[in-house]
């Protein structure tokens, strides 16, 4: 069996270890365009792994790569530029394709057009899309709360994250300001629609040690995905906050400024979001940047709220999940779950466990209570779970 996965980054080379580690019977093939990079951690894991000059943006480079592939994993950010490049690639020569996309755009140009499924039926592959911790797990767990209802009308997914200049690599500013300037999917009364990013406040009652932080609409794919794949349902949105509220007024501040504008200003040769993400690379401007988080928990919370009727009665079900922070990041760790995300994945269509064909979600694929389980057992994450039922206007 052979694998290319493309991108050598953080979430790509962990994705590479877990797979390499657990999986040595594997050809892996490590893609990147900084071919040293492929080479240097291919060397470290050694085996059966292998590495490649890999351009997602060259047709040519594409074809030649995928050319006995039989699953192409893609971990090149940001997708609104490599996910459709490398989807054509995979329909051309025949292989199924995953990715962790996270771009409300991809998403909408995938889903929201029947030819794309149309296009995967006739190539006879399948094209799994979103498959890292949001979207993918956050599907994932969604599809299952609403499996536990008779009928869905609502789902609601909310994110809080500590505001850590550190954190903030330039590939994750381009992606956060990506979702959060300009207009943004979400579901409002049974129809997509396009709102205001970093609007939509709302006070998210997340559970101790978190407190309630307010939390801003986002673009993701689960907006798009969630309606497309669970019938019936009427509202779902997704939402992001930094905690304490500091971060996200400082992050307010940012978009108003304009800095998340990707067209270069000619006197300066450069666009306010690439100083942005250069800035903030540097010790000065994360320096600039620091807030006090001595009150806040060293950790990621991420709510799934579903609402629907069970036995005629109203019910809210709610699973949150707290993944604590490393205190010391090391070469082969990462903060995001998402490597873990996609590996299970992955391991889900090695073991043909994959359902369906075509274009695929993973809420529609994947088997929902053994994926979380699996998760939870590996990751070591919290999950809170709370359920309320309203009947006759009364709580039960």
């Amino acid at each position: 069996m052979r694998i290319l996965l493309l991108g050598c980054g953080n979430v790509g080379a962990n994705v590479a270890r877990q797979l390499a580690a657990r999986h040595p019977e594997l050809d892996l093939v490590l893609g990147d365009l900084n071919l040293a990079a492929a080479e240097k951690l291919a060397a470290k894991l050694g085996g059966r792994v292998s590495a490649v000059r890999a351009d997602v943006l060259d047709a040519a480079c594409l074809d030649a790569l995928l050319d006995g592939a039989d699953l192409v994993f893609n971990a090149v950010g940001p997708f609104y530029r490599s996910a459709v490049p490398v989807i054509e690639a995979a329909l051309r020569m025949g292989v199924d394709y995953l990715d962790i996309n996270d771009d409300h755009d991809v998403a909408e140009t995938l889903f929201l057009d029947p030819s794309w499924q149309q296009r995967a039926l006739e190539a006879g592959v399948r094209l799994i899309i979103g498959c890292g911790s949001t979207p993918g797990l956050t599907n994932v767990i969604a599809r299952m709360l609403a499996d536990r209802l008779d009928s869905v009308e609502e789902i609601h997914l909310a994110t809080a994250v500590p505001f850590v200049p550190d954190l903030l690599s330039p590939a994750v500013v381009d992606h956060m300001m990506h979702i959060t300037c300009g207009d943004v999917v979400q579901f409002v009364d049974g129809e997509y629609r396009k709102l205001q990013g970093w609007g939509g406040r709302l006070e998210v009652p997340y559970t101790a040690p978190f407190k309630h932080y307010p939390a801003f609409f986002i673009g993701h794919g689960e907006t798009v995905t969630l309606p497309h794949c669970i019938p019936g349902l009427k509202q779902v949105s997704n939402r992001l906050g930094f905690f304490p509220e500091a971060g996200s007024k400082l992050w307010q501040a940012m978009i108003d400024l304009g800095l998340g504008r990707g067209e270069t200003i000619e006197s300066l040769g450069i666009s306010p979001l690439k100083f942005l993400t250069q800035h903030l690379s540097s010790p000065a401007g994360r320096e600039s940047l620091k807030i006090d988080l001595s009150d806040e928990p060293w950790a990621v919370a991420m709510r799934v709220e579903v609402r629907g009727l069970r036995g005629g009665a109203q019910v809210c079900s709610v699973l949150e999940q707290h993944l604590q922070l490393p205190v010391e990041e090391s070469e082969d760790s990462t903060a995001d779950p998402t490597p873990t995300c996609a590996r299970l994945a992955i391991e889900a269509w090695l073991e043909g466990r994959v359902q369906g064909q075509g274009l695929l979600a993973p809420e529609q694929c994947l088997e929902a209570e053994a994926y979380v389980r699996a998760f939870s057992r590996e990751t070591g994450a919290q999950f809170i779970a709370s359920e309320t039922t309203v009947q006759d206007g009364l709580h039960a």
